[in-house]
């Protein structure tokens, strides 16, 4: 009834949120049952926004089933913390060993923010190793979801 009444006021989308299940199956489930709801007459042409997506693999049940946009404080969190996500390479764990030797090699090869296209991932690790606030700035520049 919910999403009855919601759809009938004149808004440009849909926000969809709260706590939502506990955990990926759950969320998964919810979004099965109520994406098609979404999709009934004009309610398609609306925007549908998930909020406070967890991880990858929530972001890519969630645009499977037909959600438009979404927010998450996670890829930042993990950026913070020197797990950076990329395109290509999934999570590079940037504070590992094998990243000082990494000179000239790009944090993620198809993107071209600012962080990516001047600096490189033994120089990023070097900032997180010397505790160089810079780091967390530079990192959380560079955040890229599927």
């Amino acid at each position: 009834r919910s999403i009855d009444y919601l759809t009938t006021l004149p808004w440009d989308g849909y926000a969809i949120g709260g706590s939502l299940g506990n955990g990926r199956d759950e969320l998964r489930e919810l979004l099965d049952w109520m994406m098609p709801l979404f999709n009934i007459g004009e309610r398609s042409s609306k925007c549908r926004h998930l909020l406070g997506i967890a991880d990858v693999e929530s972001v890519r049940n969630a645009v499977e089933r037909g959600v438009d946009t979404m927010d998450s404080s996670y890829p930042t969190k993990l950026a913070r913390c020197g797990t950076l996500m990329t395109s290509r390479n999934g999570l590079i764990r940037i504070k590992q060993g094998k990243h000082s030797k990494s000179h000239g090699m790009k944090i993620d090869e198809d993107c071209e923010c600012s962080t990516c296209s001047h600096y490189d991932r033994s120089y990023l690790r070097h900032l997180f190793k010397a505790n160089e606030p810079v780091a967390l700035q530079l990192a959380t520049s560079t955040i890229y979801i599927i």
